[in-house]
């Protein structure tokens, strides 16, 4: 494969990948909209951005990574991304909560083979030690879909209203997908093996199924902290994103197109900066001791929760703001490392599947209980705030936006200590981190 075409592919999956991601948190770009039209809850909102897309999401990951481990995997990264966009105009036309709910399971459907049929590309297209560096540059899907989609999306549905957000976002997905059976070449696999480790030999039989990858992956004793510390990073991240635009929006009364910029920023600015950090610099430090690889994520997550946290709590805007993009830098280091060393686990014939069972842990615990419980811990923290009266009757729908009213002060508070809860969580995470990292091999070393 050339460099040329190389370079091609891994920015077109990048995309692929960015408007994947899009269909994930666009309910949290207009989730004040969708809200105050249909009367809905917190919870109801943490249903439609979490638990209804990744239920279907996680689990259609694993067929259609299956596939991709025996058959070309750019035909199913790019139809994948044209089934989710299709869903996502179709949203638009949603009439009531059920009809949003199914939209929404068709979404999640197309968009579960936009992740791990572009991992197992991008190992073939790479050798180990640069492996860490290339997933991060993948990784740059999140930060661009997050700022161009938050943007572009708050900025439609402040001119246009909430559905033409869908509209457009579907649209411009199909266009991506369509170029992208046009220009990305299918690299060979195995073209760049790693030396052979006992777990890979493990996997020597010729595609292998789903029960033989996923005992390796939980027999190796460093694995399993990652798994367990990217799942409850997602847990916290999918918990916070969902409601950080309705944050902004409550707390310093920005529209819905101020607030989705803010939150474009926010996120993009952090996630570019902390998976290009963690993917070069753990690369970097991990040529000198494996154990790096690793432990860099994992101290990121301990040093930004704290930082961010005390943004949250700011009543300043600016002041709120930059904490919150200090804290939220070290915050998304790990997937590139990550991935790396799953991979440095399995061979070309089995790292789809890794990639999406690990994918499926992370996710359904990340964004299937993140939104809903982050959605009643608002809800709950709102009611008691509020006081007397029944919270969520009164200060249903348009009612509970009310600039200044006893409603809006309550659900301001609500949603800034369930952000603050789910921040709290990276703690968590990074301590499994550094366990991992005590438990990396030598052997799995980036030099191998």
């Amino acid at each position: 494969m050339s460099p040329a075409a190389r370079r091609t592919a891994l920015l077109l999956l990048t995309v692929i990948y960015g408007f994947g991601f899009i269909d994930r948190i666009v309910i949290a770009l207009v989730a004040q909209d969708i809200k105050a039209d249909f009367g809905i809850s917190d919870f109801q909102i943490g249903l439609l951005g979490g638990t209804a897309f990744a239920v279907v999401n996680t689990f259609a990951a694993l067929p259609l990574a299956w596939l991709a481990d025996r058959y070309p995997r750019k035909w199913i990264a790019g139809g994948s991304l044209l089934l989710a966009s299709i869903f996502t105009g179709i949203f638009g036309f949603a009439s009531n909560f059920f009809h949003m709910v199914l939209a929404r399971l068709g979404m999640a459907g197309g968009s579960a083979g936009t992740e791990a049929p572009p991992h197992s590309m991008i190992s073939d297209m790479y050798p180990p030690e640069k492996r860490a560096s290339a997933m991060s540059l993948f990784m740059l899907g999140v930060p661009i879909a997050a700022f161009i989609g938050s943007a572009a999306g708050g900025t439609v549905a402040a001119a246009y209203g909430w559905r033409a957000t869908f509209y457009v976002i579907g649209g411009m997905g199909m266009i991506v997908s369509f170029i992208s059976f046009l220009f990305i070449r299918e690299p060979a696999r195995g073209e760049v093996a790693a030396k052979a480790t006992p777990q890979s030999e493990a996997l020597s039989e010729n595609n292998p199924g789903i029960k033989t990858v996923f005992k390796v992956m939980v027999g190796d004793r460093c694995m399993r902290h990652i798994l367990l510390g990217v799942s409850i990073i997602s847990l916290g991240a999918f918990g916070m994103n969902t409601f950080l635009p309705a944050f902004f929006s409550r707390n310093y009364g920005l529209g819905v197109g101020e607030a989705g910029t803010l939150f474009g920023l926010l996120t993009g600015i952090a996630s570019a900066v902390g998976t290009i950090a963690g993917g070069y610099g753990s690369e970097w430090l991990a040529r000198r001791d494996p154990r790096w690889l690793i432990a860099v994520p994992g101290l990121g997550a301990v040093i930004g929760a704290p930082i961010f946290i005390t943004g949250l709590m700011q009543n300043s805007l600016p002041l709120a703001f930059g904490l919150m993009l200090t804290g939220s830098l070290f915050f998304y280091m790990a997937m590139g490392p990550a991935i790396a060393a799953l991979h440095a686990l399995l061979d070309s014939r089995s790292r789809a599947t890794g990639s999406a069972i690990f994918l499926l842990i992370m996710h359904l615990t990340g964004q299937g209980l993140g939104p809903p419980i982050a959605g009643i811990v608002s809800d709950a923290i709102s009611a008691w705030s509020y006081g007397g009266g029944n919270f969520s009757t009164v200060c249903a729908g348009a009612a509970g936006q009310v600039p200044g009213s006893d409603c809006a002060s309550a659900a301001a508070t609500g949603i800034r200590y369930a952000i603050a809860c789910f921040g709290a969580f990276y703690i968590w995470s990074g301590l499994h981190m550094l366990w991992a990292a005590r438990w990396r091999r030598t052997e799995t070393a980036l030099a191998n």
